[in-house]
């Protein structure tokens, strides 16, 4: 028989198995936290045809929080979610990267990066979210 902790556990470890792409968070959010931001980003399929053009392009856009953050709320998690569909390239369409900023600072630049193997997708979805406190 088993015990609620064996079942949560083994319920974890099964969600966890399952779980793919980028989805990345720093920090973490607590009942207090509001959230500051929140943002779809989309990172197109690269269509150049230029004969010139360099093969290994890579498709990435920069999220930059905190240039207009007046009211003073310090950021406390940052979460990059991949959005991409399971059904397509297992849910994982790229990464995210924390550049500058975050956890304990009133600015962030998340950047994201589709991965250059999955040319089929025409479009890889995220979703950016940042929370934090007034200190």
């Amino acid at each position: 028989m088993l015990t609620n902790t064996t079942f949560v556990s083994l319920l974890l470890f099964w969600l966890a198995s399952r779980a793919r792409g980028a989805t990345v968070t720093w920090g973490q959010v607590n009942k207090y936290a509001s959230t500051l931001h929140a943002q779809d980003v989309y990172l197109p399929r690269d269509n150049s045809t230029d004969a010139d053009a360099d093969a290994d392009v890579e498709v990435v856009a920069d999220v930059v929080y905190g240039l207009q953050n007046v009211d003073g709320y310090t950021i406390t998690a940052v979460h990059a979610y991949d959005m991409t569909p399971l059904e397509e390239h297992g849910g994982d369409g790229g990464t995210a990267q924390l550049l500058s900023g975050g956890v304990g600072q009133k600015h962030a630049t998340v950047r994201f990066k589709r991965h250059s193997t999955i040319d089929q997708l025409p479009t890889v979805h995220f979703q950016l979210v940042i929370y934090g406190l007034a200190l």
